[in-house]
């Protein structure tokens, strides 16, 4: 991504509030390519990454940034950069299932998440320039 911080935010609320429900925002480091292997086959790439994602509900929407490997997640953190993502209001998971940080939102405060999303990538020490921005949908019938 190009800009500042403030640039950051201005585009992920702006795609928020216009996502379609079962519509995913992934925002983090930018993944190296997928390369091809010795006999075509294609290596996936591997390895951590931070980021920071939100899914739209009917009437809610669901933020996850990346959890700390000391409850299962994947990223390694230190226990002061987790008190500062629970204190912008990230939740721990409450399933080993899913081990990331979680909050949810109502539509009307689709700002408010994208803030979170934002103020997240920046505690866990990303840079703008280092990030890349996805979007997909996800159908919840094939899961």
């Amino acid at each position: 991504m190009r800009g500042t911080w403030d640039d950051v935010n201005r585009r992920v609320t702006s795609t928020l509030l216009a996502l379609d429900l079962d519509d995913v925002l992934v925002v983090g480091e930018r993944v190296a390519p997928v390369r091809r292997g010795l006999f075509g086959g294609r290596r996936a790439p591997t390895g951590p990454r931070r980021y920071a994602q939100v899914t739209a509900g009917r009437d809610r929407l669901t933020g996850e940034c990346v959890g700390s490997t000391s409850f299962g997640g994947e990223w390694d953190m230190g226990p002061e950069v987790e008190a500062e993502l629970e204190a912008l209001g990230w939740q721990r998971p409450w399933s080993p299932t899913y081990p990331t940080y979680w909050r949810e939102a109502p539509l009307v405060n689709a700002p408010r998440l994208a803030r979170a999303c934002v103020r997240a990538l920046q505690v866990l020490g990303c840079e703008v320039e280092d990030l890349e921005a996805e979007l997909r949908h996800e159908d919840p019938d094939e899961s």
